[in-house]
C-alpha cells in the first residue's frame, strides 16, 4: 500500500514538472515580457530617423534663407586717409602728391533704402573717404553724416538717387532671450560676406569698460576684425545688435563677442538722421565706486558716490561732493555704468527721482534733466580711458 502511494506521488510530481515546463516555455506570455523592453520594429526606427534627419534639415534651410534674404543688405566699408607722397619732378626739384590710401575695412548694413549705412564709429574714425561694396559687388563713394562716439556707431550715406538698396529691419531686444540662435555676417579680415553662427549668451550687459553708452548682447558667434560694424541677426533675418568688439587675449574669436544692443542701435540712427548728432541728457556729475570697506561702514549693499559736481548742471543744488546715489528713476544703482545707461536712455527735458545718502540719513530728490553740453565726451573718442583718471563723467 506504501508502494503504491510513493508511486502515485511521483506520478504526479512528474506531471506538475511537466505542466510547469510547459507554462515557462509556451506560457505565461505577460508575465514574462512586462518588464523587458520591447524593440523598435525597422519600420519605426527608419520612420525616427527620418524624422530626425527632415528636422535638421528644416532647420539648414531656415538658416540659408535667412543669409540668403539678408546679404544684399550687408556691405564691405573701405576706409582711406589721405597721405602726402614725395614725388620727384627732376633731378633738382620734388613735390607733394596727395593720394587716397587704404588704411583698414569693416562691414555695415543699410537701414534705409536711400543709402544710409549703419557701422562703428571705430571703423570711421579718423579717416577722410570711404567705399562701400554692395553685395554683388558694386562700388558707391559715402560720406559720413553722422557719429556717436559715447555708443561707438556712425551713419554713412551714399548719394545716389536711382537706385534702392534692400534693407534690414531691427528686432524687438525684449523678444530676444539667451540661447536663442545668432548669425553674424561681415568682413572678418577683409573676408567680405562671412557667416558665422552662435547663441546668444548674455543681454543688456553694461559696465564692460568699452564704451560710454553700453547695452550690449554677447554671444558666442565667431567675430574677428572686419565684423565691426556687421549686424548680428536673430533666425528671422532682424537685426539683434551690431558687431561691436570681442573679448580676446590672442586677437583672435574666443566666443565672447559684443553686439551693440538693436534697441539702442535704432535709436542712435533715428536721431542722426533727424538731428546728425544724439541729444542726450547729463547729470553734470563725476562718479566712483564704493569699496567694499565704504559699503561696511555706510551699511548699504549698494550705491555710486558723487565725487564732484558742475555748476550750473542739473545736479547741481540737488547732490553734493560725498553724497552717495542709491537709486535712480526708482531702481537701485551698484556702478556708474547703471546711471549712464538709465540718463542715456532719458531725454532732456525728462525728469528722474534720484534717491541718496547724505550723512547718514536717506533723501530723495527730483532731477530735471538737461541737453549734455556739445562735445561733453571730450576729444571725440568716446573711449573710458579719457575718464578713469576723474571717475565717471555723467
Amino acid at each position: 500500500m506504501r508502494d503504491k502511494m510513493l508511486l502515485s506521488a511521483v506520478f504526479f510530481a512528474a506531471c506538475a514538472g511537466a505542466l510547469l515546463t510547459l507554462g515557462v516555455v509556451g506560457g505565461f506570455p505577460e508575465s514574462a515580457s512586462a518588464g523587458a523592453p520591447s524593440s523598435p520594429s525597422p519600420d519605426a526606427k527608419l520612420r525616427s530617423d527620418a524624422e530626425a534627419h527632415a528636422a535638421a534639415s528644416n532647420l539648414q534651410d531656415a538658416f540659408a534663407s535667412t543669409v540668403e534674404k539678408t546679404m544684399p543688405a550687408v556691405v564691405l566699408i573701405t576706409a582711406q586717409k589721405r597721405v602726402g607722397v614725395v614725388s620727384p619732378v627732376d633731378y633738382y626739384r620734388s613735390r607733394i602728391e596727395y593720394r587716397d590710401v587704404p588704411t583698414g575695412q569693416g562691414s555695415g548694413f543699410f537701414i534705409r533704402e536711400d543709402g544710409y549705412i549703419l557701422t562703428n564709429f571705430h571703423v570711421v574714425r579718423d579717416q577722410d573717404s570711404f567705399y562701400i561694396t554692395t553685395n554683388d559687388g558694386e562700388e558707391f563713394q559715402a560720406k559720413v553724416v553722422g557719429v556717436d562716439p559715447p555708443s561707438d556707431l556712425a551713419l554713412l550715406k551714399i548719394e545716389t538717387e536711382d537706385r534702392k538698396f534692400e534693407t534690414l529691419k531691427f528686432a524687438d531686444v525684449d523678444k530676444v532671450k539667451i540661447g536663442h540662435w545668432a548669425i553674424a555676417i561681415g568682413a572678418p579680415f577683409s573676408l567680405s560676406r562671412s557667416v558665422t553662427v552662435g547663441v546668444v549668451s548674455g543681454m543688456k550687459r553694461r559696465g564692460v569698460g568699452v564704451n560710454l553708452h553700453e547695452s550690449y548682447i554677447q554671444t558666442d558667434a565667431s567675430i574677428n576684425p572686419g565684423n565691426s560694424g556687421g549686424p548680428l541677426l536673430n533666425l528671422s533675418g532682424e537685426v539683434i545688435g551690431v558687431n561691436d568688439f570681442i573679448f580676446s587675449p590672442s586677437g583672435g574669436s574666443v566666443g565672447i563677442s559684443f553686439a551693440i544692443s538693436s534697441d539702442l542701435a535704432q535709436h542712435v540712427a533715428e536721431e542722426m538722421i533727424k538731428h546728425g548728432q544724439v541729444r542726450r541728457p547729463w547729470l553734470g556729475v563725476v562718479l566712483e565706486p564704493l569699496s567694499r570697506q565704504v559699503r561696511r561702514q555706510l551699511d548699504v549693499e549698494h550705491g555710486v558716490g558723487v565725487s564732484q559736481i558742475f555748476r550750473d548742471s542739473p545736479a547741481a543744488g540737488v547732490l553734493r561732493r560725498g553724497d552717495v546715489i542709491l537709486e535712480l528713476g526708482g531702481e537701485p544703482v551698484d556702478s556708474a555704468g547703471d546711471i549712464q545707461s538709465r540718463v542715456y536712455s532719458s531725454e532732456p527735458g525728462d525728469e528722474m527721482t534720484v534717491k541718496f545718502l547724505r550723512s547718514g540719513k536717506t533723501c530723495e530728490e527730483k532731477i530735471r534733466l538737461e541737453a549734455a553740453p556739445r562735445n561733453w565726451f571730450r576729444r571725440s573718442a568716446g573711449a573710458r580711458q579719457d575718464f578713469q583718471a576723474a571717475g565717471e563723467w555723467m
